[in-house]
């Protein structure tokens, strides 16, 4: 059940005028044919964009990130980067890739520590997320993805909250129902747990001040629902995700709204 407390979050059509817009980036590398994919639209901490061959570049607000780029956030950093209509929420001590899939969707690759990745869309292209092995056909999902370490080895978490998820490992494949998460052990077959409600969230306090194209926050109180946390991974319930029109006709418009607590607390367990 959702609650009536949202946060919009509007990518307007003035994006397409701002000159902001990806289309219109020039590339910082001397390649000019190196492609930006996505784009800063939140920032907290030292935040750095690596490219094999070149120093790592430091990321601020409306800077662009570029294919085959790797977005470091350090341990009290986090960042926000939209990559056309997907929006991905770095968690601090995060390591992750960005490119494009071969069908010209957003490819995401963890590589350490958690990201949030929200698609608004209801049709298209889905996008990718990849952690070690274990692979995520994102579209229209809320999907967190996690690497864990333990004696036999690092291990994926990937997590549902809004609609279901395909993650496919060789030939093994998994659906996860909203509120499940998919386990990539390296010894073990892909399984299904509980998942748990300790979220990745959606802070309010780093969007960049002066967004790209008409970023519009609004915030509706619902005195059912608890504050909007700051992002900890032992933290409270992030928000979840819905969908709404643009009223002025425009692309890009995604709501966010807190979901219901899983009744299980607490990370998945060891074993299937």
């Amino acid at each position: 059940m959702r609650t009536t407390r949202y946060l919009w979050i509007r990518i307007a059509c003035s994006l397409l005028v701002s000159g902001l817009a990806l289309g219109g980036a020039e590339s910082v590398f001397a390649d000019d044919s190196t492609e930006a994919v996505g784009q800063v639209t939140a920032i907290s901490g030292f935040v750095v964009a690596e490219r094999p061959g070149k120093p790592p570049r430091p990321l601020h607000c409306q800077d662009h990130v570029y294919r085959g780029e790797r977005i470091v956030t350090s341990d009290s950093a986090r960042v926000g980067v939209l990559m056309d209509d997907v929006y991905a929420y770095l968690a601090p001590s995060t390591n992750l890739r960005v490119d494009r899939t071969p069908e010209a969707s957003s490819d995401l690759t963890l590589e350490s520590g958690a990201v949030r990745v929200i698609d608004p869309r209801n049709h298209g292209t889905a996008a990718r997320l990849t952690a070690l092995d274990a692979s995520a056909q994102v579209l229209g999902n809320d999907t967190e993805a996690y690497l864990f370490s333990e004696k036999t080895g690092r291990y994926a978490m990937l997590c549902e909250w809004d609609a279901p998820l395909s993650v496919t490992r060789r030939d093994e494949s998994v659906l996860a129902s909203p509120g499940k998460c998919v386990l990539a052990k390296p010894k073990e077959p892909l399984y299904l747990a509980d998942a748990h409600d300790e979220r990745i969230a959606l802070p309010t306090d780093d969007l960049c001040d002066r967004p790209i194209g008409a970023l519009d926050l609004r915030l509706t109180p619902d005195v059912a629902a608890a504050p909007l946390a700051p992002w900890s991974i032992a933290g409270s319930a992030g928000p979840g995700l819905a969908r709404a029109t643009c009223d002025a006709g425009c692309p890009g418009v995604v709501v966010v709204v807190p979901p219901p607590v899983s009744p299980v607390g607490g990370f998945p367990g060891s074993g299937p």
